[in-house]
């Protein structure tokens, strides 16, 4: 595989430099673009307990892992999530979380403030009501903006992230300024990924390279305003054209699913271990091997031809090794 830039190969390394953790599948809202079809009774049967899922703490800093980014669903309503972001901070892993925001209110933001958090991403994707409610039904766009409110005000570094559809793409500009306005320190967004619900509805949701290329312009001048006050990015890639590339250069990270199975990155089926089973450092190096694997290389030709096999992704496909 390929080297980096300090001439280190991937498979050299003995542990991995990220560790993200999908905590639960369980999540307050219902997104129509949502990659893992989460939902309020989307929760996963067999999602770890919370000795289980301490015992991923302790394995990640005996890897001395050095970032953690814990996600769902909704993070914050694992009923492990204190606990687990406690045992991180304290033993000194950076950690960001990923939420909707709604569950944040004044003293969840003191809280969160309290374990000195690398950071914490908000997802906000419209600049009006109206429009936030057509991606997240029945959210309301002031709960999300109440949580930066909070986060801010308590010291804590905080990024909007945005999914750009047919319906909110006109707001991007003003859903930037609003974030400024509000003391955000990122704004990131990208192509919409074509997974899960949003491969239903996508007709609603997707974006024309054009259309990309364009808003991808108007962020551009946008950064440019922002340069010395906020970063702003947006990924140029498609879902097929990550694929390709971390076929040739696979990420130093590992993706906990929330029933224990490790997958080789979200955009494929391909399990390869699971932490009841096999220990991080064991998954490890099945990761390192599993992108080698011919079945791996064959899904990612095949989804380069037929990008509509990607509605596969969200299946658990072991590799068995």
């Amino acid at each position: 595989m390929a080297k980096d830039l300090q001439g280190i190969g991937f498979s050299d390394l003995k542990s991995p430099l990220f560790f993200a953790w999908h905590m639960t599948n369980k999540c307050n809202l219902n997104c129509i673009h949502c990659l893992w079809e989460s939902g309020p009774q989307a929760a996963w049967p067999d999602e770890l307990a919370e000795q289980e899922a301490m015992e991923v703490c302790r394995q990640v800093m005996e890897l001395q892992i050095p970032y953690v980014a814990l996600s769902g669903g909704e993070p914050l309503l694992y009923p492990a999530f204190w606990r687990v972001c406690e045992s991180f901070s304290k033993n000194g892993v950076d950690i960001k979380i990923e939420s909707n925001g709604h569950p944040i209110d004044g003293e969840s933001a003191r809280r969160l403030a309290s374990l000195k958090l690398r950071s914490v991403q908000i997802s906000v994707d419209g600049a009006s009501q109206e429009t936030y409610s057509m991606m997240r039904a029945g959210a309301k766009l002031e709960k999300a903006l109440n949580a930066i409110k909070e986060l801010v005000k308590h010291g804590v570094t905080t990024e909007i992230i945005y999914v750009p559809a047919k319906f909110n793409s006109h707001e991007a500009e003003r859903l930037i300024d609003m974030a400024a306005e509000l003391g955000v320190k990122a704004f990131y967004t990208g192509k919409t990924m074509y997974i899960g619900r949003a491969v239903r509805n996508w007709d609603t949701i997707g974006l024309s390279e054009e259309e990309n290329e364009e808003l991808s312009r108007r962020l551009e001048r946008k950064a440019e305003e922002y340069r010395n006050r906020m970063a702003i990015l947006f990924y140029p890639y498609s879902v097929v054209e990550e694929l390709k590339y971390r076929l040739e250069y696979p990420a130093a990270s590992l993706l906990l699913m929330a029933n224990g199975k490790v997958k080789l990155i979200g955009s494929m089926p391909f399990v390869c271990g699971d932490v009841r089973r096999h220990s991080l450092a064991e998954i490890w190096q099945r990761y390192i091997k599993a992108w080698e694997r011919p079945e791996v290389i064959k899904y990612v030709n095949s989804v380069t031809e037929t990008p509509s096999l990607l509605a596969r992704a969200n299946d658990f496909v072991d590799l068995g090794f």
